[in-house]
This record gives C-alpha cells, structure tokens and sequence, in this order.
C-alpha cells in the first residue's frame, strides 16, 4: 500500500475490535513521564575556585598592607628591635604563600579536574602577583629579608 493512502490515527487513539457485536477494549499503555536525571553537576568545585580567589585576593592584600604597616612603623622607631623584624619577616612570608602558592595550587587542581578555563585563570592570577612582588623586590631580596629576619643576622 502506498504512503497516501495509509491511515494514520492519533497517537492517543487506542485501536477497538469488533467481537461478537461490540468492542472489545485493547490494553493501553501507561506513558510514565517522570524525569531521569543523566548527571547532576558537582558543585564543590566552584567552593574550592571561590574559596582560593578569596585567599588569593584577600590575603594578598591584608599581608601586603600589614608589611607595609610593619615597615613604616620600623622607620619610624630609631632602633628596630628582633620582633618588629620578625613580624614583618612573617608578613612577607604570608604576602608570598597568599600571592604565589595559593594560585600556583589552584592552577595544579584544576589541572587536576580537568577544567580548563579555571586553570587559565589562576595563572594569570599568579602572573599578576608574580609580577606585583618583582616589582616589590627581587626574589634574591626577598629571600636575604626573610631569611635575615628568621636567623638573627644583621
């Protein structure tokens, strides 16, 4: 028979017989239109992003701002005792673990994850604060500080 001149009944329609003079009703299928869900996206990984971009940013900044307090109040004393030294010593050390090693950790679990775009831009976070502590000292400098400070050395 050709397409034409085929039939065709709705898709609810249930088909009857005749048997015996009347209609002889035919099982119906149930269609069950519940929901299945494939794959519910994990939500940790975005508490993780959020919670190092706030060490990163945060830290950054409240480590900096106490060095720099640290440093001025040095400056401003005539002599400057072990402890200031030390203090400011543990600022740098924070400023350098919330500025390098937080990005840098950021960049290895989402490399990790496989997530592309967020390793991308931990990077560029730890170039940028790369960048802002060369531009504050040398590593050398850094390092000769720290070190200075921790030893008792002048």
């Amino acid at each position: 028979m050709s397409p034409k001149k085929k039939t065709r009944r709705p898709r609810g329609a249930t088909p009857t017989r005749k048997q015996s003079g009347r209609a002889a009703p035919t099982p119906t299928r149930t269609v069950r239109r519940d929901p299945v869900v494939v794959d519910i996206p994990a939500r940790w990984p975005l508490l993780v992003w959020s919670a190092l971009t706030l060490i990163w940013a945060g830290g950054s900044a409240l480590f900096f701002v106490f060095y720099l307090a640290e440093a001025f109040a040095m400056l401003g004393a005539g002599e400057v005792g072990a402890g200031a030294r030390r203090n400011a010593a543990w600022y740098l050390v924070l400023l350098v673990v919330c500025a390098l090693i937080v990005p840098l950790c950021g960049v290895a679990v989402a490399l990790r994850l496989r997530r592309r775009v967020a390793a991308a831009m931990f990077a560029v976070a730890a170039l940028l604060s790369g960048a802002a502590l060369l531009w504050l000292a040398p590593p050398a400098e850094l390092l000769s500080a720290m070190s200075t400070a921790f030893t008792g050395a002048s």
